[in-house]
């Protein structure tokens, strides 16, 4: 039996010719070009991110800075002398506990007297709450102490203010005073509120003082800035006068009063500013200061 062999006839290499390939090389480019860019364009989002957005917190504010605290005033004792440049040495009521700067209450004695006295007095009314200045005007030869008038008085208290806010500074506050005067210091004094009423617009006059006021003078204090005037009597024959008086400031604007101390056992009354009269004073004294928020300072 014989065998047959089936052999593949060879490609025809003539087939395959420059045209073809170069047909079939230009249809696979297309293709092959919009893979590419595809492929690079995934590429290029996944390398590249988005960039993330970034909202800035608002800085936290820092707290307001707190005002300095000064140290608790101390003194031992609690009234002693203040030297004034060009004039004796004055007394004065430290406001012992103060930490912040407290009003002044001006108190002025009578003929012939002495501040120490004075002091004391208004430190018991007024306790810690203001300074208590008490000048003590010209050297007499018996050696009590005499103001010679208004304007003299006005300058040694102009004097003693500026010696205490050199000696406790910081301590001292700036604005409107309390006068209180006794005696002579009264009648002076009823010159000096009329002048200066921005500086002294509230007054104790204590046996003294309350035949001095006019309707003129009365509306002059009003218009500058007077607030408030008691009158103290320890006579009872004063009361009419200061009653007057006191009149004649309610109608010009600036409300007073009028307290008569007496007293309790023999029912005498005395020309004095402490004991019954002081009593009516202190107990008048929230209405004095009514409005003035710096009486109630740490």
């Amino acid at each position: 039996m014989s065998g047959h062999v089936h052999v593949r006839p060879a490609c025809n290499a003539s087939a395959t010719t420059p045209t073809a390939v170069a047909s079939f090389a230009s249809a696979l480019w297309l293709p092959l070009r919009l893979l590419s860019v595809i492929v690079v364009a995934c590429v290029q989002r996944r390398e590249t991110p988005p960039a993330p957005v970034i909202v800035a917190a608002p800085a936290a504010q820092a707290p307001a800075p707190q005002a300095p605290v000064a140290p608790v005033l101390v003194s031992d004792p609690p009234i002693v002398p203040l030297k004034v440049a060009g004039y004796p040495d004055a007394v004065i009521s430290v406001p012992t506990g103060a930490t912040s700067p407290r009003p002044i209450v001006i108190a002025t004695h009578g003929l012939w007297d002495f501040p120490e006295g004075l002091c004391d007095n208004w430190r018991w009314i007024v306790g810690t709450r203001a300074w208590v200045l008490c000048v003590r005007g010209d050297l007499m030869p018996d050696k009590t102490f005499l103001y010679r008038s208004g304007p003299a008085l006005l300058r040694e208290i102009d004097a003693g203010v500026q010696a205490l806010k050199e000696r406790f500074p910081g301590y001292v506050d700036d604005g409107p005073m309390l006068y209180t005067g006794f005696s002579l210091g009264a009648i002076l004094g009823a010159w000096i509120i009329t002048h200066a009423p921005a500086r002294f617009p509230r007054a104790v006059l204590t046996e003294g003082g309350e035949d001095r006021f006019t309707p003129k003078s009365a509306a002059t204090f009003a218009k500058g800035g007077g607030q408030r005037v008691l009158f103290a009597c320890g006579l009872k024959g004063r009361v009419g006068t200061a009653s007057t008086a006191a009149n004649v400031l309610t109608r010009a604007g600036v409300p007073s009063r009028v307290v008569l101390g007496k007293l309790p056992d023999a029912g005498q009354f005395i020309h004095w500013y402490n004991g019954p009269v002081a009593e009516e004073e202190k107990a008048q004294l929230e209405w004095l200061l009514e409005g003035d928020a710096r009486w109630n300072a740490p």
